[in-house]
C-alpha cells in the first residue's frame, strides 16, 4: 500500500512538474518539452501593465513595440514606436543609436529621417571590411532605384564614384609638382619644337590625348601637376620674351638717338653748305 502511495505521488508531482514553470527557476528541463510558448498558429505575447510590448509571431518574426499597424512587414525584427523610435547598443565606453525621427527637430532636422549617433568616450563610426587581400574584390556601397550602386569603396583604399562630387574644398595629395621646370638643369624646349610637337601630335607635349582621357580618364594631382608644367613652361618663354624685347628696346633706343644725331649732322651740314 505504501509502495502504491508513493508511486501514485512521484506521478503526480511528474505531471505538476510538467504543467507549471516556476519563475524561481527551473532544473532538469528539456527543451523541446519545456518551454515558454505557444505550439498552435498564435503569437506569443508579453505584456507589461497589461500592454503587449514583445511578440514572437508563428512565423518566427519578432516584434518590439505598443501599436504595430503594419503586420505585412517582412522583417524578422522590427523594434516599432508611433512617435521616435531609438535602437541602442552600449557598453561602458558609450553607446551607438540608430533613430528613426517622428518629428522635424528630433534626432534630426525632418521628420523621418534615419540617424546614427555614437555616444560617449568617442564619436568615431567605423564601417569595416574583414577582408586583407587588398585585392579590390569587396566594397560597400551606396546606391538608389535609379543610378544603382553609385559609389563603391573598395578594400584596397580605392573610392569610385559615379557621378558628380560637390564641395566647398578638395585636398589632393601629389607625389611630385612641376616646381622641377624652374631648375637650371631643365631643358625647355623651343617654341618651334612645341610647334612641331603639335601639328604633328594634336596636343602639347606631356599631355594626354583626348581619347586617351576618354577611354582612362586622369588623375588629379597627376594632371594638376601637368598643367603647372606647362604654365611654368609659358613662364619662362615670357621671361625669355621679356628680356629679348628689352634688348630690342635699348637697341631701338640707340638707334633712335643715332638717327637724332645723324639729323642734327645733317643739318649742320646744310647750315655750311648754305654759307
Amino acid at each position: 500500500m505504501k509502495k502504491q502511495l508513493f508511486s501514485m505521488a512521484l506521478l503526480v508531482s511528474s505531471f505538476t512538474f510538467a504543467q507549471s514553470w516556476n519563475t524561481t527557476g527551473n532544473s532538469g528541463t528539456n527543451p523541446s518539452n519545456n518551454f515558454i510558448g505557444t505550439i498552435d498558429n498564435q503569437p506569443l505575447i508579453l505584456k507589461s501593465n497589461n500592454n503587449a510590448g514583445f511578440r514572437l509571431l508563428p512565423s518566427g518574426d519578432v516584434r518590439i513595440g505598443l501599436n504595430d499597424t503594419d503586420t505585412a512587414s517582412p522583417a524578422e525584427l522590427k523594434v516599432y514606436n508611433s512617435e521616435n523610435t531609438l535602437v541602442e547598443v552600449a557598453n561602458s565606453l558609450g553607446r551607438f543609436q540608430i533613430a528613426k525621427a517622428g518629428c522635424d527637430g528630433c534626432y534630426s532636422d525632418k521628420a523621418g529621417d534615419t540617424v546614427l549617433r555614437n555616444l560617449g568616450k568617442n564619436h568615431n563610426i567605423i564601417i569595416a571590411q574583414p577582408n586583407d587581400a587588398n585585392d579590390g574584390s569587396t566594397y560597400f556601397g551606396i546606391q538608389d532605384s535609379y543610378n544603382g550602386i553609385w559609389v563603391k569603396f573598395f578594400n584596397n583604399a580605392i573610392a569610385r564614384f559615379d557621378g558628380k562630387i560637390k564641395a566647398k574644398e578638395v585636398e589632393v595629395k601629389a607625389n611630385v609638382w612641376a616646381d622641377y621646370v624652374f631648375k637650371k638643369e631643365y631643358q625647355l624646349r623651343s617654341l618651334e619644337d612645341v610647334e612641331r610637337h603639335i601639328i604633328e601630335k594634336g596636343h602639347l607635349p606631356n599631355i594626354p590625348t583626348a581619347q586617351e582621357v576618354l577611354k582612362n580618364g586622369i588623375n588629379v594631382a597627376d594632371m594638376n601637376s601637368k598643367l603647372l608644367e606647362k604654365i611654368e613652361e609659358l613662364t619662362l618663354y615670357s621671361i625669355e620674351q621679356n628680356k629679348k624685347l628689352q634688348q630690342q628696346s635699348k637697341k631701338i633706343e640707340v638707334l633712335e638717338n643715332q638717327s637724332k644725331e645723324l639729323e642734327k649732322l645733317k643739318q649742320q651740314v646744310q647750315q655750311l653748305l648754305s654759307k
